[in-house]
């Protein structure tokens, strides 16, 4: 296998790519990236409710200067779907980035998981189809990409609703 080949790795099944995600996710605790991003419509391909990849963001968001942004058009299918992942989320906020585009449909928006010079993105939601890589130029057109959404977004899903 080249150097190049083994930076790269293609996607074609829905377990292929949620057994991919979840072991770069339950990887984090050892990574020495400071920023996650995670795009996504609704966050319901991404086993974020596993309880190694909890462990995982639990040891990571630990560690100093660390961000975990979610970039989404619905946070409400996390919330009720993924409840493991929405109680840690609360005692993490300050670590929490939680943001929905103004100017962009849902349908629009990538499912990219960023980090570590690396990304792991769902190209085809009806297929499975999908990509990893840690090539450098791809990374950084990624995370251009990301970063220019970023800056059409307003948070969403605060952990508290203040109320009369």
């Amino acid at each position: 296998m080249s150097d190049e080949a083994a930076q790269r790795k293609g996607v074609s099944s829905r377990g292929e790519f949620i057994a991919l995600a979840r072991e770069l996710l339950s990887s984090l605790g050892s990574s020495s990236g400071r920023d996650i991003t995670l795009v996504d419509a609704d966050f319901s391909p991404w086993p974020l409710d596993d309880p190694a990849v909890v462990d995982a963001l639990t040891r990571w968001v630990q560690l100093p200067g660390r961000r975990l942004r979610l970039v989404g058009a619905r946070f409400d299918i996390i919330e009720r779907g993924q409840p493991r992942f929405s109680a840690w989320r609360k005692p993490f906020a300050h670590a929490v980035e939680c943001l929905t585009p103004t100017e962009l449909d849902a349908s629009d928006l990538p499912a990219v998981l960023l980090f570590d010079a690396s990304y792991l993105a769902l190209l085809d939601r009806e297929q499975w189809q999908g990509r990893w890589s840690a090539e450098r130029r791809a990374w950084l057109v990624q995370r251009e990409r990301i970063d220019a959404l970023v800056q059409r977004c307003e948070p969403a899903w605060p952990v508290t609703v203040l109320g009369l």
